[in-house]
């Protein structure tokens, strides 16, 4: 619609007011450009709301680990031997950048590889994988996989089921732009189909009560309709959380960061450090030092803001950065069994470089923290996400209900406009 209005100078501006049918139109086209990749991604969530499980079972060589014959479950390496042996095993190639502080009985343990630069050619080696599978028992390397690998053996599925997931095993920059867009689109057509349901005509409630429903003994076509309208309403928040989170997780610098730091403030430090002029070519110490002086950091840290820890995670050296990075679990951890609080410290120094707290820091560090674990399921336990593999299922039937809601009516006008040629 566009209206008339006057102006100051005596000439009549024109502003544009989008009426229902623009907001029809709106819902239509988004729905359709993204139901195909709202399927997929709903589908594969499924599946990885029970991913360690899936994981044990289709590569249980990969995923568990047995003590050596007469060794106690409990009798596990220390963390600076088990990664000496890993990086004996596999030589000179790779780094082996972290130290491992948590392992699981009867679980391998998971180490990135980093690649090392040939001095021939002045490039990272190619190793043809970047996570390694370990038994803390003995630290015999169990095996290694390529995480971004296209491939359906069992060993490469889950990674390949979360690669479609997150960027349709696309490359990483194309495919999360893609999904970051997609996420995008869902996020407005969240509100563009709340707002259709919106009642026109008074009373409120009454004239509202029917889109919440599902006439089950109308017609197909019919219930068709009202499955997509009343599911999109009851499970609207839900909706929202995962299409809001899906933004943050590809598109958190460019789109994500800019709206929520105009509402919630928020604290960059883990992601603020810039990167050396020159990566460093080894640890400026030991990993026994460096360790010492991350536990010596984290309880001055932890002090500061009252919280206690609980078990350590893991400690990793950027070189990039110039830093290691400290995980333990706390008070302030939203799982119980993964430690997600971190600090980041100076490699020589070992000063405060930045920090991260999933709860009880700014609130919108709190807030993006709470999306992310309510959409990966990290949060609650089984009944969580047993609830979110249900979401899953609902945001495939909004997305086929939609298609079908969009063919009836496409035949529809079909048949008028062929009557009208008839008449």
């Amino acid at each position: 619609m566009v209206k008339t209005a006057p102006a100051s100078s005596g000439r009549a501006w024109r502003l544009w007011v989008p009426t229902r049918q623009t907001f029809v139109l709106l819902h239509r086209w988004t729905g359709l450009a993204i139901a195909f990749f709202l399927v997929v991604a709903s589908l594969t969530g499924i599946l990885l709301a029970f991913e360690d499980e899936l994981e044990v079972w289709l590569a249980p060589e990969l995923q568990l680990a047995q003590p050596a014959p007469g060794q106690a479950a409990a009798a596990m390496l220390d963390p600076y031997t088990l990664r000496e042996r890993v990086q004996q095993q596999l030589g000179e190639k790779l780094h082996i950048n972290q130290l491992m502080l948590h392992p699981q009985p009867g679980r391998t343990v998971s180490f990135m590889a980093d690649p090392a630069t040939d001095p021939a050619t002045g490039r990272p080696y190619r190793l043809g994988y970047n996570e390694i599978l370990v038994n803390p028992y003995t630290g015999k390397v169990q095996g290694v996989r390529d995480r971004d690998k296209i491939s359906l053996r069992p060993q490469n599925l889950m990674p390949l089921v979360f690669n479609i997931h997150h960027s349709m095993a696309l490359p990483r920059v194309p495919g999360a732009l893609l999904m970051g867009l997609v996420s995008t689109f869902w996020t407005i057509d969240c509100f563009v189909g709340v707002y259709l349901t919106w009642p026109r005509g008074r009373p409120f409630w009454s004239k509202w009560k029917p889109a919440w429903m599902v006439k089950w003994q109308a017609g197909v076509y019919r219930i068709n309709l009202d499955l997509h309208r009343a599911f999109g309403l009851w499970c609207w928040l839900m909706l929202l959380l995962f299409a809001w989170s899906s933004v943050m997780f590809n598109l958190r610098d460019q789109i994500y960061m800019p709206v929520m730091s105009r509402i919630l403030p928020f604290d960059n430090s883990w992601r603020a450090q810039p990167p050396l002029r020159e990566p460093l070519a080894a640890p400026p110490m030991s990993w026994p030092q460096a360790h010492t002086m991350a536990r010596e950091a984290m309880q001055r840290f932890a002090a500061e803001r009252g919280i206690s820890t609980d078990f350590e995670e893991r400690l990793s050296f950027d070189r990039r950065r110039g830093l290691y990075a400290y995980m333990v679990h706390s008070t302030a951890d939203l799982r119980s069994n993964v430690g997600n609080t971190g600090i980041l410290i100076d490699a020589r120094t070992g000063q405060l470089r930045g920090h991260w707290l999933p709860k009880g820091d700014r609130s919108g560090n709190t807030f993006s923290n709470w999306i992310g674990a309510l959409h990966m399921g990290h949060v609650f336990g089984l009944p969580w996400r047993i609830f979110i593999s249900f979401m899953g299922l609902v945001i495939t039937l909004l997305s086929v209900t939609g298609i079908v809601v969009w063919w009836k009516k496409r035949k529809g006008r079909k048949l008028s406009k062929d009557k009208l040629r008839q008449a």
